[in-house]
């Protein structure tokens, strides 16, 4: 299939959504039959910063394919990436992220070759242009057209976002990937994006439906839970602090959320991802134990988590052990076919 994906010649850009889902189906299926061998407990796709490379190269066959063939694939996803219609770049973002999975486990081609390429800011400059509706994306009816733009552009751009989002926290998972989304002010970028600064009405009039399948509380707050891991990756390298107090202010900027999903007393991995971010960083990053203590936001999502009988493993782990703390511990998986 990447022989097939490498091919020369022109293909139409629906012949190359196909090759990219069925390349993703492959990977998926791959990833599940042999995931049991070096993880605990499955987490689907995205695992949860502590995956490590096989004892030896040949342990794993997807991962030599992909090693071995690693320089011409970054190549060729940095020029689809590029030249991919805006309405259909979701696909062949995905795909990055799937292999981006497997590069990981190896020497990092796919990684190191991204950091050197426009690909990064290519997917930044998409970030700022993205636009939709919470309650257009979740509803069921693709037939209407809202204020001139049809339901299938809202769902376009959601797909996309969630695909940059995904690909962002597995990148970062690398040395020189965590090093150009820094650069690039990922983080300062999510604080500001609409969709997320503009959260659906439904979670302030029902809070409850955060945790109902369909809605649009339900699908911002896994889009905003993936959002947290990846400023938990970011978190993952020893010049964390760099992040720390900008991945804050992403919390506080989103206070009224959490306050309301508190104050409802609803249990929701956002709510438990934003607890442990704070909890950790005011245990790890002493400058900024004030402004936790000082904001009504943080300081009720720290209490919160220091109320907590007990703490996962995963968290045992990673506070005050080494100069980083994060592991993202459970990233929202994205792999529901579009």
């Amino acid at each position: 299939m990447i022989e097939l994906f490498l091919q020369p010649g022109e293909k139409c850009v629906e012949a190359k959504v196909q090759l990219y889902k069925t390349m993703r189906f492959i990977l998926r299926t791959l990833f599940e039959k042999n995931s049991v061998d070096i993880v605990n407990i499955a987490e689907e796709w995205l695992l949860d910063g502590r995956m490590k490379a096989p004892t030896m190269l040949s342990d794993d066959e997807i991962v030599n394919i992909v090693d071995k063939m690693g320089d011409e694939i970054a190549r060729h996803l940095e020029s689809n990436i590029s030249d991919f219609p805006k309405h259909r770049k979701a696909a062949i973002v995905m795909l990055t992220s799937d292999l981006l999975h497997e590069d990981l486990k190896s020497n990092k081609k796919i990684c190191n070759h991204f950091s050197k390429s426009g690909v990064p800011r290519i997917l930044c400059d998409e970030l700022l242009a993205i636009s939709f509706d919470w309650n257009i994306v979740t509803s069921v009816d693709k037939a209407k057209r809202v204020a001139g733009v049809s339901v299938a552009e809202h769902i376009s751009n959601y797909k996309l976002f969630v695909s940059i989002l995904t690909c962002f926290t597995r990148y970062a998972f690398s040395e020189s990937g965590w090093i150009v989304l820094s650069e690039l002010a990922v983080i300062e970028i999510l604080a500001e994006m609409p969709a997320f600064i503009e959260p659906p009405k439904e979670l302030f009039l029902k809070p409850e439906t955060v945790k109902t399948k369909g809605t649009a509380a339900n699908g911002y707050a896994k889009v905003l839970d993936l959002a947290l891991h990846f400023c938990e990756q970011m978190c993952s390298k020893t010049k964390w602090k760099k992040q720390s107090y900008k991945i804050l202010l992403f919390i506080q900027r989103l206070g009224e959320v959490f306050q309301q999903l508190m104050r409802a007393e609803i249990q929701c991995e956002c709510l438990e991802t934003a607890k442990a971010i704070v909890y950790e960083i005011s245990l790890n990053d002493e400058a900024l134990v004030g402004i936790i203590e000082g904001d009504q936001v943080l300081r009720a999502l720290k209490q919160a988590e220091e109320a907590k009988e007990v703490k996962s493993n995963a968290r045992q782990k990673y506070v005050n052990v080494n100069t980083t703390f994060g592991a993202p511990r459970q990233l929202y998986s994205t792999l529901q076919p579009f």
